[in-house]
């Protein structure tokens, strides 16, 4: 069974910390029904996901998440060398 309390003490301060905001941002989404949000989480070689939304059904997640994949993508290739960009 897992151990919320052990897992808490293993992680850094900085860690619990994040996990705060994570936790705040989707409580956020449970009481502002204007909000959508989802989590995913996955493992090389992604072949199984665990997906939760809130206040998303498989339509709205969809959108979320190509919406979340074109930012990454910006983010990440917002300092890229030119050459990059058109990889």
């Amino acid at each position: 069974m897992f151990d919320l309390n052990k897992a808490l003490e293993r992680m850094s301060e900085d860690q619990r910390e994040h996990l705060r905001i994570v936790i705040t941002e989707l409580i956020q989404c449970y009481v502002d029904q204007d909000l959508s949000g989802m989590v995913l989480i996955g493992k090389e070689p992604y072949s199984q996901y665990k997906v939760m939304m809130v206040n998303a059904g498989e339509m709205e997640a969809a959108k979320l998440l190509r919406s979340a994949s074109a930012f990454v993508h910006d983010y990440v290739m917002e300092d890229a060398p030119p050459k990059e960009k058109f990889n």
